[in-house]
């Protein structure tokens, strides 16, 4: 099992991203973890799924996303399968995955407190919420 850790800038600091096989695991003061069919969020609070004619949108609430204390990071990290990259707005920031070809997702956005899951319209998604832990598996 391969794993490579490196950091995408947030804030003042950073969020710490590990790559380990097709999983993309983004480290903050909770965990998103990116697989090819699905995401799990750590202290999220509820959900909401919204639809136009092309894409299926998963709307995530969750606590607030703080960074953990990293240095030197990047504004965008190519890890191969997946691209990671940071924006700062100024009065937000966010944080896109863009994830590989073979993956039912097709990219998410992830700011402070709200974050976003897109789809194409065709896919189903399965969500399990339980104690603050979000599993959302798509079909």
């Amino acid at each position: 099992m391969s794993s490579k850790r490196k950091c995408v800038k947030w804030g003042s600091s950073g969020l710490l991203v590990k790559l380990a096989d097709d999983a993309l695991t983004i480290e903050g003061s909770f965990n998103v973890e990116v697989r090819p069919r699905g995401v799990v969020f750590e202290q999220a609070k509820s959900y909401r799924v919204a639809s136009d004619e092309r894409k299926k949108y998963i709307y995530v609430e969750h606590d607030e996303l703080k960074p953990a204390s990293a240095v030197n990071c990047s504004e965008e990290l190519d890890l191969g399968k997946y691209v990671v990259s940071s924006v700062d707005l100024g009065f937000e920031e966010y944080v896109t995955v863009t994830t590989p070809g073979e993956s039912l997702i097709d990219y998410l956005i992830i700011t402070r407190r709200i974050s976003c899951i897109v789809v194409s319209r065709k896919r189903e998604p399965y969500v399990d919420l339980a104690q603050g832990t979000l599993a959302i598996y798509l079909v």
